[in-house]
């Protein structure tokens, strides 16, 4: 199961960000823009989903197309879609709808789109077209530009319990031990599963904890092994992967302080590289030889 589906039914421990969606919905007949911010994989895409079926799903047919993303009045757009894609979507939006009386456009990672993309999006977001709602989702407010942030209604998607997170990965078939890895993300924890996070993340977890100048084992090939790229990603899901390997192993390190208070600080410093766009590579190499020589 793809983890946007996964996020589209994993609704568990968002009820507050679902009674704030039901009250726009009433307020404004299921018009205006409104900005879902959360960390990725809580349900995000999931309450933009069955906000969508709410106003698009008149029928069982139709909640099934939009469950589907297959329904005539509902866009999705993505950044790498780029500066042409938010054109042709908000054109669209300008158009009658095909079915009803309604459209939908959800706006996916609108934190990753470019400033281009943004400053096309403001006019549509401040006064959509009668009868349009816009789904927009981010992680942060502080992620956006505050001309965006100020056009929308905000509705805040928090992290899981630890209960409702293991109830959510029991019904995925995912064992309990991604519970504390997933830091409250059910989404998180289907793509460590899937991406080999856990066995990456325990292997750098003992280079980084192991005594100084250990004289066995061989940590230059450990580090190769760890920081290599595999053939088959692109240089995204190398980022994705190795960012998440990072955090699951600040989640394991944490645990551990105040012994651990040193790799500790480094691996939350390669977070920070990562962050500022630093070579994936170079980071995990960086991280890793400064412990081992």
């Amino acid at each position: 199961m793809r983890a946007d589906m996964i996020e589209a039914n994993g609704l568990l421990g968002q009820e507050t960000a679902l009674a704030a969606l039901d009250a726009h919905l009433r307020q404004s007949e299921g018009a205006g823009s409104v900005l879902i911010l959360g960390p990725e994989g809580v349900g995000r895409f999931g309450l933009a989903l069955r906000t969508a079926r709410a106003i698009l799903g008149t029928t069982p047919d139709a909640a099934s197309r939009v469950d589907s993303l297959q329904h005539v009045d509902l866009g999705v757009l993505d950044p790498s879609e780029g500066i042409a894609g938010v054109r042709a979507a908000t054109e669209r939006l300008s158009r009658r709808p095909a079915e009803g009386a309604r459209q939908v456009l959800i706006l996916r990672d609108l934190d990753r789109m470019s400033e281009e993309a943004h400053n096309a999006l403001l006019k549509t977001l401040e006064e959509p077209p009668a009868g349009a709602a816009i789904l927009a989702i981010a992680e942060a407010a502080h992620h956006l530009p505050e001309t965006v942030v100020s056009r929308c209604r905000i509705v805040r998607a928090h992290a899981l319990g630890r209960d409702a997170t293991a109830l959510v990965l029991d019904t995925l078939g995912l064992p309990p031990e991604l519970v504390d890895d997933a830091e409250g993300s059910p989404g998180r924890a289907v793509y460590q599963s899937k991406h080999g996070v856990q066995e990456a993340a325990s292997s750098l977890l003992e280079l980084l904890t192991r005594p100084a100048r250990d004289p066995l084992g061989d940590p230059l090939g450990d580090v190769e092994s760890i920081v290599r790229r595999r053939g088959e990603e692109k240089t995204a899901d190398q980022r994705r992967r190795l960012v998440e390997v990072l955090r699951v192993v600040a989640t394991r390190l944490r645990v551990r302080l105040p012994e651990s208070e040193a790799p500790l600080r480094s691996v939350l410093s390669a977070l920070g590289s990562m962050a500022a766009n630093g070579n994936a590579s170079i980071v995990f190499a960086d991280l890793v030889l400064a412990q081992v020589l």
